[in-house]
């Protein structure tokens, strides 16, 4: 993963010292990210996909997945097992992110 930040960071022209304060953390963060296999909490995550204009699936290295991820449906009238593939594919990139298997990923939708 912290080939991954250097790289989409470098692509950004940013250095690590302007990365780590548009991100909030110190550049001794963004180096242990990119050197020392240091990987970043969610919420810096979450912040690093803005930054650096990527997913976090592409900075973590699942850039097929990140591509399907993105990929939104053409019309409403998706049938209800194409549905439940994308939900599979949703928790094991989740499962991915958190390091855990999918069985411990629960996904709720409040209406």
């Amino acid at each position: 993963m912290g080939t991954n930040i250097k790289r989409f960071r470098e692509l950004a022209e940013l250095s690590k010292s302007e990365l780590a304060r548009r991100v909030g953390v110190s550049p001794t963060a963004v180096n242990n990210w990119e050197e020392n296999g240091v990987i970043p909490r969610m919420q810096i995550m979450l912040k690093l996909e803005k930054v650096l204009e990527v997913s976090w699936l592409q900075i973590k290295g699942h850039a097929g997945e990140a591509n399907e991820a993105s990929e939104a449906p053409s019309t409403g009238a998706q049938p209800e097992v194409s549905r439940n593939d994308r939900l599979t594919q949703f928790r094991r990139q989740i499962a991915t992110l958190f390091d855990v298997t999918p069985d411990r990923v629960e996904i709720v939708i409040k209406t």
